[in-house]
């Protein structure tokens, strides 16, 4: 595998008190993942964490090539790779329903193997790709708002000000079991991911992302670009916490 460049941060925003949000970068790896735990649920923060911690747990036993016991079995109509996150949250799922009643969670997983990305995810935590200087969403949300936009109801500008655009559809932890979407992607040398929170998203527009992103293009200052992401969330509003993992494959 190629080698990758990457940072990770988070924030707990100007209008929360307790940040919910957490995200593991594990480049050894080539795992990388944001979760944000649910507000409005008791211990937010707990269920993300217990997601990240299940998930990171079971992808790098698995891809490092230990003996796995597949809990769900295997679905054959994917790859290796895309079962083993989508198991890491199936488990992850499990647990936070068995063991911490009326959390929940999202979370967006990035594995990179062979020159490919693999994603798993759940909820409005999002991954883009940022191929040259265009940017493109790679997941969709499973949210009430993205629903009515996916509908023709409402117009994504109208979707900024919808009185029900925080409304989840499928988290982890809520029901007994989970069902993430799943996709793979070839990945060329240049390629940039962005995995964040709906803090960010919240806030920023996609162009507005793409433009600090692509800004001094040239330089290696990933960290620049993630605390200028959230800086610009705060400066927007910063109604939630943050969180923003930049990945470059070079």
């Amino acid at each position: 595998m190629r080698g990758v460049n990457v940072c990770g941060k988070t924030d707990v925003g100007i209008k929360r008190k307790r940040n919910e949000d957490n995200y593991v970068v594990e480049p050894d790896y080539g795992l990388f993942a944001v979760a944000d735990g649910m507000g409005g649920h008791s211990s937010g923060d707990q269920a993300s964490s217990m997601a990240i911690e299940t998930v990171g747990d079971f992808v790098k036993k698995a891809v490092s090539g230990s003996e796995i016991e597949w809990p769900f079995g295997v679905d054959r109509s994917l790859s290796t790779e895309l079962n083993i996150i989508s198991s890491g949250i199936r488990l992850a799922n499990r647990r936070i329903f068995d063991e911490a009643k009326g959390m929940g969670t999202t979370m967006v997983v990035l594995l990179i193997r062979h020159d490919k990305a693999y994603i798993c995810h759940v909820g409005d935590s999002r991954l883009y790709r940022i191929r040259n200087s265009a940017i493109t969403q790679l997941t969709e949300d499973h949210s009430l708002v993205a629903e009515e936009i996916r509908r023709g109801s409402i117009t994504r500008e109208q979707a900024r000000s919808y009185s029900l655009r925080h409304v989840i559809t499928r988290a982890i932890g809520t029901t007994a079991d989970i069902k993430c979407d799943c996709r793979v992607e070839d990945i060329i040398s240049g390629d940039m991911f962005l995995l964040c929170s709906d803090g960010l998203t919240g806030m920023l527009e996609d162009s507005e992302i793409l433009g600090i992103i692509e800004k001094d293009a040239g330089g290696d200052l990933l960290e620049t670009r993630c605390e200028r992401l959230i800086e610009k969330a705060n400066e927007k509003g910063g109604d939630d916490n943050i969180t923003a993992i930049l990945v470059r494959y070079v």
